[in-house]
């Protein structure tokens, strides 16, 4: 049986050992969780899980814990802990975008700005223009905390005896108002992606290299011919091959790989009437096809003209959901199309990932295939273009059987190297 999830996630910049011999230079920060956590358990029905979490370990190059990480998914409400150290932490980046990529809505439906179940405490001063721009919008000098919080933060308030009262006020008043947030908004649960894989909030969004993620599919609207509308939404960035299995357009689920390996995603829907005009894209691209635009003349003539322009660095990813009941009649119709009209992209496919481009079977396969096809992406166009180090791991080059590729045995990727950060506290 699963333990219950916190009430409340810490989240905050481990400080350095000076010394092996020193106390925790942490102290404070614990005998803050410590009194925080004690009202919580108070005031809020924590539905018998913990009041709070806080991450002890010094993680001196350690990878997150799986207690953290299964804290983090499934907390009522994040609290972070701003000092300058905190926005210099790529751990605590990561703990900031795992926690908001969950969805939340309030308890009494009612339709207002998107609810946010952060609630932000000062821990040192932070001058307002140091704040990255994911964090800006966010309240955190909370006026009713008082001047001497506003000013010292409650690293001062907890260190100076004579500010005892006021950070007894302090921390009642953020106790609060972690309840009120836990008890008026719900957050999903968090997914599954360990946080080393996800990108750091902090960091500005122009310092990541682009990638351009292509989506050659129709909406709901314009149906192929022999085709379910039920795989279609409003617009082709809206397609999802795997429903019902998967909740998500896979424009959404390639962004968010695109992010975890430290890209910007450029998403945009093909449109066949412009891919003259257009030129290739200044960073890698990957084109997510559906193979039933084929049966639609102007896809096809647009695809075609797309294929015989010269993008050495457009990787071609070709999902086809087996488990779907149009496809079985239509596979092999729609299968010789595509290698007619793109016979360039497909060969470059199966130098890339021979299987992204021979059918991915389910939404399992596709999440494990999609960051290697990245990866084979930017590195074309960095042989095209030298400059800088691309971003994101090293993963070497791939081969993956899955359904009646070479042996038919299904084998996954190797781990992920390890990240290097620039500060582990």
């Amino acid at each position: 049986m699963e333990s219950a999830a916190p009430y409340f996630f810490l989240s905050y910049a481990h400080s350095p050992r000076d010394d092996f011999d020193e106390p925790d230079p942490d102290m404070w920060v614990h005998r803050f969780f410590r009194d925080l956590r004690g009202h919580i358990r108070e005031m809020a029905d924590t539905d018998g899980g913990p009041a709070g979490f806080m991450d002890r370990s010094m993680r001196a190059g350690e990878i997150w814990t799986e207690e953290l990480e299964d804290s983090l998914a499934g907390c009522r409400v994040f609290v972070p802990l701003y000092s300058p150290r905190y926005f210099r932490s790529s751990w605590c980046g990561r703990e900031w975008t795992a926690f908001g990529r969950r969805a939340a809505r309030r308890r009494t439906g009612e339709r207002t700005t998107a609810p946010s179940a952060v609630v932000p405490a000062l821990w040192t001063p932070v001058p307002s223009h140091r704040l990255p721009d994911s964090v800006r919008d966010l309240q955190y000098t909370h006026p009713e905390l008082g001047d001497r919080y506003r000013e010292y933060g409650l690293y001062g308030l907890i260190k100076v005896s004579s500010f005892r009262g006021a950070y007894q006020k302090a921390v009642m008043e953020l106790a609060q108002r972690i309840v009120k947030v836990g008890e008026d908004i719900v957050v999903e649960r968090g997914g599954d992606t360990p946080l080393r894989h996800l990108p750091n909030a902090f960091e500005p969004l122009d310092t990541r290299r682009t990638l351009r993620i292509t989506v050659a599919a129709h909406s709901v609207d314009r149906v192929p011919d022999g085709r379910t509308p039920s795989y279609y939404g409003r617009s082709p960035l809206h397609w999802n091959p795997y429903h019902p299995e998967s909740a998500k357009p896979l424009a959404s689920v390639a962004a968010e790989i695109a992010e975890r390996l430290d890209y910007r995603p450029d998403v945009r829907a093909f449109d066949p009437g412009t891919t003259a005009e257009a030129g290739p894209p200044d960073g890698p691209e990957v084109m997510l096809l559906d193979r039933w635009t084929l049966r639609d003349p102007e896809h096809r003539a647009g695809l075609a003209e797309f294929d015989r322009s010269h993008r050495p660095a457009t990787a071609l990813v070709v999902p086809w959901n087996r488990d779907d009941p149009d496809s079985e009649a239509a596979e092999e119709e729609l299968s010789a199309a595509t290698e007619a009209v793109l016979p360039q992209k497909m060969n470059q496919g199966r130098q890339a990932c021979r299987p992204a481009v021979r059918g991915i079977p389910d939404h399992e396969s596709c999440g494990v295939l999609l960051p290697h096809v990245v990866q084979w992406a930017a590195v074309q166009y960095l042989k095209q273009n030298p400059g800088p180090s691309l971003p994101g791991p090293t993963v070497p080059r791939f081969r993956l059987s899955i359904s009646g590729d070479q042996d038919g045995r299904r084998r996954g990727p190797r781990p992920y190297a390890e990240e290097d950060d620039d500060e582990q506290p």
